[in-house]
């Protein structure tokens, strides 16, 4: 009996000393790091809490840039990396408005490796609860890299916010394609419309002249072409010259004429 017990205490011990050697184990000047990261930490939480906002997100997108926003937010108390306090401001707001509007910080866990210090809070809400989760640079000079706070939902409520999401992206989808069916249309209608204003001017009426209008065309004057005067000259002379009760001595053309005839 007294060997059972003495093996069963054996076993014990080895299973202790096993856990003892599975946790990590840090220097003071790690230990010292950890919590000045956790007071910066709680600062943040305080700070997100009191302008995560849509109004302050708003005016730090439209004034400010990403790496004026850190020295607005918190003058020069924390060094951070561009986006990471839009980042934070965005996720919080998300995660409050998820776990129901008012959030408890509760204790953090923390975990070290060469280039990070990542601390993780509890938060507390009305409908659930959440992590806000730190990451800083493991080297000389502490700085925020990342701040993001997450509620943890259950598959229903999860499936329920990708629906409102899928909803609301739907909506927006109609309504830019509908914007842009209807801009079509308008553009079509004025161009269209471009034909009322621009009417071509019709031309005058063109009379027909009929071949047997009564009208006379105008004389042309044909004496002067002087090959043809001496011709008609040359023939008349020689009409006039066979002919037995007339001569053609004196004869002179002094104009000629083209004679208008009517088809009967």
């Amino acid at each position: 009996m007294k060997k059972k017990i003495a093996m069963f205490l054996c076993v014990i011990t080895c299973l202790a000393c096993l856990a003892g050697c599975g946790e990590k184990t840090y220097t003071q000047v790690e230990e010292s790091k950890v919590q000045q990261c956790a007071a910066i930490s709680e600062m943040l939480i305080s700070v997100a809490d009191s302008l995560a906002t849509p109004e302050v997100l708003s005016k730090l997108t439209s004034d400010f840039r990403k790496h004026e926003t850190p020295a607005y937010i918190l003058g020069n108390q924390v060094d951070a990396e561009y986006g990471a306090i839009e980042g934070m401001l965005t996720s919080y707001l998300q995660a409050k408005e998820d776990m129901g509007g008012t959030i408890n910080a509760g204790k953090y866990t923390y975990d070290l490796n060469k280039n990070e210090i990542i601390l993780t809070y509890e938060l507390f809400g009305p409908k659930a609860n959440g992590t806000f989760t730190f990451k800083y640079s493991n080297d000389i000079f502490t700085k925020l890299i990342s701040a993001d706070a997450q509620a943890k939902l259950s598959v229903g409520e999860n499936l329920k916010k990708a629906g409102k999401s899928m909803g609301t992206a739907g909506l927006n989808t109609l309504l830019g394609m509908g914007t842009v069916f209807v801009v079509l249309i308008l553009i079509s209608l004025i161009i269209s419309s471009f034909s009322l204003f621009n009417r071509p001017n019709k031309p005058a009426p063109v009379k027909e002249v009929k071949e047997n209008d009564d009208q006379t065309a105008p004389a042309i004057e044909l004496s002067d072409d002087l090959e043809l005067v001496a011709v008609i000259t040359a023939a008349i002379r020689a009409y006039e010259g066979n002919s037995t009760s007339s001569s053609a001595d004196g004869f002179v053309v002094r104009s000629i004429r083209r004679a208008n005839r009517r088809n009967d």
